[in-house]
């Protein structure tokens, strides 16, 4: 019976706050990317007499499989990342995803909230035409709801749609100026309601996503981590109409060829060393590195940036719509700024995420692969959504291999590349363990040489005698 009624609670949770609405919503849609950045500006109003702990905010399944972040800030300052929920309400009714967000500050009786709701989505751009010549501008379809699908009463809104330039669109009820279609405002919007609308417009972002990335981090006890980052990268945008050529394609021009990716950017920690990058084919020389060093305030203590090695990547061939390419990107780091120890016990601190930005995995795995002879493994995930996987990797003089653990996430970008620690005891006996074997084996070659020689010349001995 309690269980009945707890699932009771959480299906028409989004229908119980009769007395909390939206008294504004500020929307602004970035459409000159290759992805899609909403940023809406909320004024969250209580008129009931219990304080408000959470806000919902819901995704139409139509885009829920496309959000790759959202999260809230409050003040512009703190962010708070949305927590997936069932609700059954929402899913058979509206078709639509939960997402739920728990203020550090209850919204008290008759008070407002403003916080600014951020949302990143990849994948809602259709390429029209489909094919277009290297030289020709790219220019897409983008469908939308100009109201904001919300389970609240909305008293005031308005959209923004900011592009690079308007070639059509359907709703006409609309003022355009400098690229810009501005929406709204609209009054007294009921929950969950829709207005569609589509814009033809032009974008020559490259519409790239990495179909699947693979960063292992490779520990040894001896000084060095070595990590090596796999990507796959796909381009969605339009395809080439025609054959390829070198004559009408310059990658170093900007103007030409616009719609394909000539070039991606990496930023790696400041004392990275020993960097290279290759494919199929062998190592792509068409890169550079540098470190970043950004300038320190003395009298603030701070500096306006993460000092870091910039390496810009250039692939072998500029990847058009419809192309792909794969590649790898291998670095070394000391182990003296990320790996700490009392006694026998260690922590491994690492980013989560891969080093490229701008770009999104559709599918990520993270390999961790600690020394031969660690027990007691532990870790505390950053999110929610990541699956678990074990397995042993076996290099140069391991015995019984090197515990390797392995997680997997859908859709992660460099938003999510949060630091994660790894927790394990490393006796120093396991330290020397290869070192140990490989004097054992020299010592057994060598006395079994030095036996071999003297039962010669005993035998030499008999034979002269």
């Amino acid at each position: 019976m309690i269980v009945i009624f707890a699932l009771i609670i959480a299906t028409f949770g989004l229908r119980s706050q009769k007395n909390v609405f939206i008294e504004s919503v500020d929307r602004k849609v970035d459409l000159k990317g290759r992805y899609n950045k909403y940023e809406s500006i909320i004024t969250l109003q209580n008129q009931g007499i219990v304080a408000v702990e959470k806000f919902y905010h819901i995704v139409h399944q139509d885009n829920a499989d496309k959000l790759y972040y959202i999260g809230l800030l409050v003040d512009k300052k703190t962010e708070i990342r949305g927590k997936l929920i069932q609700d059954q309400d929402a899913q058979i009714k509206y078709n639509s995803s939960v997402y739920e967000f728990t203020f550090k500050t209850p919204v008290g009786q008759g008070d407002s909230e403003e916080f600014t709701l951020v949302e990143w989505y990849y994948n809602r751009y259709e390429p029209l035409p489909k094919q277009i010549k290297v030289e020709d501008n790219q220019n897409l379809l983008f469908s939308d709801n100009v109201y904001f699908f919300t389970p609240y009463n909305v008293k005031t809104q308005q959209t923004q749609y900011i592009t690079e330039r308007i070639i059509s669109y359907s709703l006409k009820q609309v003022l355009l100026r400098n690229n810009v279609l501005e929406y709204g405002p609209y009054q007294d919007i009921k929950p969950f309601s829709h207005l569609k609308t589509k814009l033809h417009l032009e974008n020559n972002s490259p519409l790239v996503t990495f179909t699947q990335a693979i960063k292992t981090v490779e520990l040894s006890h001896w000084g060095n981590i070595l990590i090596e980052e796999q990507y796959t990268l796909r381009n969605e945008g339009a395809r080439i109409d025609g054959e390829f050529s070198r004559v009408t394609f310059n990658k170093y021009a900007s103007n030409v060829g616009q719609h394909s990716i000539k070039s991606y950017n990496s930023y790696l920690p400041i004392d990275t060393w020993g960097i290279y990058y290759r494919d199929e084919i062998g190592n792509i020389s068409t890169s550079n590195a540098a470190r970043v060093v950004y300038n320190y305030d003395q009298t603030q203590k701070n500096s306006n940036g993460e000092n870091t090695v910039l390496v810009q990547l250039r692939p072998r061939f500029a990847v058009f719509g419809g192309w792909k390419a794969n590649f790898v990107l291998g670095y070394n780091l000391p182990t003296k700024k990320y790996l700490e120890n009392d006694g026998d016990l260690h922590v491994l601190t690492q980013n989560f995420a891969f080093s490229i930005k701008d770009i999104i995995a559709e599918e990520y795995t993270l390999k961790i692969i600690l020394p031969e002879g660690c027990t007691d493994v532990k870790w505390i995930l950053p999110f929610q959504d990541i699956h678990t996987n074990y397995t042993l990797t076996h290099s140069y003089l391991d015995t019984t291999g090197r515990p390797t653990y392995i997680f997997t996430r859908r859709l992660t970008s460099y938003l999510d590349n949060v630091q994660f620690k790894i927790q394990y005891d490393f006796t120093s006996f396991s330290l020397f363990k290869e070192p140990f074997l490989v004097f054992i084996s020299f010592l057994t070659v060598f006395a079994t040489i030095i036996a071999v020689r003297r039962l010669e010349l005993k035998t030499l001995q008999l034979k002269s005698e």
